[in-house]
């Protein structure tokens, strides 16, 4: 089973995402702190990670920053999930290192398609 991790300061988000995915077999996991995930992602690397942008104390952008620069965390997919549509947004999303991006509200049918997209070659990280 592929393993998620949703970090969202927005609770009903990650409820969200667990709703639409879990449905499709995978473990869905939330949390409301960028800060907080971070020894837990790199504890446990799961095998996507679903980022907003704006967060309190650590934004979406530096916590994918912090993943790229270790090695267990390097190759996981980032598909950012944020209220922010600007180009300008996209463009850096990429620059520090996301994988994809998608705007806030989103349809269930492109979420599921850039989550299969993403994790279509990935190895589960399960039991890793």
């Amino acid at each position: 089973m592929k393993r998620v991790v949703v970090v969202d300061d927005e609770p009903s988000v990650g409820a969200a995402v667990r709703d639409l995915l879990g449905p499709d077999g995978y473990q869905v996991e939330s949390s409301v702190d960028a800060q907080a995930a971070l020894p837990d992602l790199l504890r446990a690397v799961p095998d996507l990670v679903i980022l907003d942008v704006n967060m309190p104390g650590m934004s979406g952008w530096e916590l994918c920053a912090l993943l790229r620069r270790q090695s267990s965390t390097r190759a996981v997919p980032i598909l950012f999930l944020t209220g922010r549509q600007e180009v300008r947004d996209r463009i850096t999303a990429m620059q520090v290192g996301g994988s994809d991006y998608l705007s806030k509200p989103f349809s269930a049918e492109d979420l599921r398609a850039k989550v299969r997209s993403l994790l279509k070659h990935r190895p589960s990280m399960e039991g890793r």
